[in-house]
């Protein structure tokens, strides 16, 4: 008898669960953006679309076309190529291609739901290709620092790396985002895919900034909108609760110049990683930002120039 009441009660919070979620879901849900709504607000004349692997990557190439060594510049997650805006007005000098990596952006997911850094350097790979660089310089941010460092082990055509607040290392303890706990906590990410606040968004960007002051309501409405197109939203959670780890034995075969920028108080993947890479990799460099959080480029775009500068007269990558 108490083993059936048991059943009934588990089976009745169940069923209340599953309700409530249905409720949530049609009450609260915000609906997928059509790409071709946010071309517009997002792609203009600077931007340029090639079919890689059955998406239509969005991607950007500006600068002097008779830079021999470009900047190839790999945004984070749950971010796109506007991340380096910033940088890239600020370099008019330098040539500096830029995408958005399958999942993200206009780009939007892959139909393999494959994002690992083999997957997205295959897509760096085929765009490279298709502008002809035989050589360049990688610079990548948190998820894109990962693939960067992963692509450039294996590419001798990369000769020299920037890694800003790089991910690679399993994480001890979980980085203080919000968004990024949502899509990777069972149950409720399902209803992240359907349910995205506007204020979500905005949180984990403070959360991301060493100074939250500097996150702007147009920014957050970027950040928003772009996370909000058709299939970005799975595009996350397939990436994030994806067990497969990156194997950092790797990045002892890196004999190339590397410089690695970190914001002091990166609070998604905290300052001590710094070491880790700095002890693996032969011929690194480290600066460290006060002040600063886990996007930089964003953050503080002249210190990164500055550094980036510096360290290309000084290393010649």
């Amino acid at each position: 008898m108490n083993k059936r009441k048991t059943l009934r009660w588990v089976f009745g919070i169940t069923g209340g669960l599953l309700i409530l979620a249905a409720f949530l879901v049609i009450a609260f849900q915000t609906p997928d953006i059509p790409v071709n709504q946010l071309k517009t607000l997002y792609g203009g004349k600077k931007s340029r679309y090639i079919p890689i692997n059955g998406m239509s990557v969005h991607f950007r190439d500006e600068g002097p076309a008779v830079d021999s060594t470009p900047l190839v510049l790999l945004h984070g997650s749950g971010s796109s190529l506007h991340t380096w805006d910033s940088l890239v007005a600020s370099m008019p000098d330098k040539r500096c291609i830029r995408l958005d990596l399958p999942g993200f952006g206009l780009t939007g997911p892959n139909p393999a739901r494959d994002y690992s850094p083999a997957a997205h350097g295959a897509v760096l790979d085929s765009l490279l290709r298709f502008l002809q660089v035989d050589s360049c310089i990688i610079a990548g941010n948190s998820m894109g620092g990962l693939v960067a460092w992963s692509y450039a082990s294996g590419h001798p055509g990369v000769k020299g790396l920037i890694l800003l607040d790089p991910a690679g290392f399993p994480q001890d303890r979980k980085g203080g985002n919000l968004g990024f706990t949502l899509a990777r906590t069972p149950v409720v990410n399902r209803l992240v895919k359907y349910i995205t606040p506007r204020s979500i968004v905005e949180k984990s960007l403070k959360q991301s900034y060493g100074n939250p002051a500097l996150v702007t309501d147009a920014l957050v409405q970027r950040y928003y909108d772009l996370n909000l197109r058709e299939g970005n939203r799975q595009a996350l959670i397939d990436r994030i609760t994806d067990p497969s780890g990156a194997d950092t034995n790797r990045l002892a075969s890196l004999t190339i110049p590397v410089l690695i920028i970190w914001g002091e108080l990166d609070q998604v993947i905290p300052l001590e990683y710094s070491d880790r890479f700095l002890r693996l990799i032969p011929h690194a460099k480290k600066v460290v930002y006060k002040g600063t959080g886990h996007v930089p480029m964003e953050e503080s775009p002249a210190r990164v120039v500055a550094s980036i500068r510096s360290w290309l007269v000084e290393a010649r990558p």
